[in-house]
């Protein structure tokens, strides 16, 4: 009797937490939902560092939908690449398992090609153009395409240009790097920039560049200031050269199921918070920069800065990259036009033709 009393109690036991399980999930598929009477608790999840502007971005995104929504919408951010990598993250919200992520663009390739202009070298020469662009025609094509494959584009946290660095030696002009093997993302514009600067790219996963560059298996890298400080990549490296050859950023989107779910207040809500969060958070990212910067300087770092006439020779060095890159099927070639004409300047002009 005994025996058949525990079973019973065991199953009773099972089926309380299952119960328990499945009425969370239910509480928080309404919750996602027009629900104004209880609080919504929703996951924003990416990879890079907490200390990271990017993700201080995110913190502040947070902040404000608690605020705005007076607590009614809380935003539970996981950093450091707890929930996964950055497709790893963007897939679990395409699926709704979680209802933010946030990734750098050009992992975002897989669902649009228009994230591959923005990868050219030089389409970008400063974070005004950046801006502009994000905020105007070329940023609301790519989020209107966004939603084809069920995301909702909240903001795009700044992430900042490329400087390319180093252990050997100091690089001036781009013939300083031939023969030299250069850590590159998977990125194959990224790897052909620096096939044409003379270097030997080598894709190298981020969580092993540290260790590369250590064992001498890659001697250079190309990254910001402030994700290369803020990862102790200085105690690997000797030398910098600001070129600003290529700009990443990064973007936040919601599961779009969930956000047309949404009640419209809350979701002028979660908009009103990410259009807010953007503008602190490129102010943070380009203070962020100039401190990490100073960091490199005071550390020891060799920063080299080419003269407007030196500058001319880096872009025509990755002409060909253009040549070869716009095209239909890779860097659209109307995107990049309308991207060229929001900014007001012409491809001739980049490369001084």
């Amino acid at each position: 009797m005994n025996v058949i009393n525990k079973h019973a109690t065991l199953v009773i036991c099972i089926i309380a937490f299952l119960f328990i399980i499945i009425a969370g999930d239910i509480k928080l598929s309404k919750s996602a939902g027009a629900i104004d009477s209880e609080v919504i608790v929703l996951r924003a999840a990416q990879s890079k560092s907490s200390n990271h502007p990017v993700s201080q971005g995110i913190d502040k995104f947070a902040e404000l939908v608690k605020e705005k929504s007076n607590g009614k919408i809380i935003v539970e951010t996981y950093h450091d690449g707890l929930l996964g990598d950055d497709r790893e993250v963007i897939e679990s919200a395409q699926r709704g398992s979680i209802a933010f992520a946030s990734s750098s663009t050009p992992n975002m390739t897989s669902f649009t090609n228009y994230f591959t202009a923005w990868d050219l070298p030089y389409i970008f020469e400063n974070k005004e153009e950046v801006y502009t662009a994000i905020d105007g025609k070329p940023g609301d094509i790519i989020r209107k395409e966004m939603e084809k494959s069920g995301f909702k584009v909240v903001f795009f946290p700044d992430y900042g240009f490329r400087q390319i660095v180093n252990n050997e030696k100091p690089i001036e002009k781009p013939e300083d790097l031939k023969g030299m093997k250069i850590r590159t993302t998977n990125s194959k514009i990224e790897q052909a920039d620096f096939e044409v600067f003379g270097a030997s790219p080598t894709p190298v996963a981020w969580s092993e560049v540290f260790t590369a560059l250590q064992q001498g298996t890659v001697e250079g890298e190309g990254n910001s200031y402030s994700l290369l400080w803020d990862t102790k990549h200085q105690e690997v490296l000797s030398y910098a050269t600001e070129v600003n050859y290529n700009y990443s950023s990064d973007m936040v989107v919601m599961n779009k199921s969930m956000f047309d779910g949404m009640t419209e207040d809350q979701q002028s809500t979660i908009m009103a918070a990410g259009q807010e969060a953007m503008e602190w958070q490129r102010n943070r990212a380009n203070e962020r920069e100039a401190e990490a910067k100073q960091q490199f300087i005071d550390y020891g770092i060799e920063i080299y800065e080419p003269a407007p006439e030196e500058m001319k020779k880096w872009k025509q060095a990755v002409k060909p990259v253009w040549d070869e890159f716009v095209r239909p099927g890779m860097a659209d070639p109307e995107y990049v036009e309308i991207i060229l004409e929001e900014l007001g300047k012409t491809r001739e002009g980049i490369f001084g033709d």
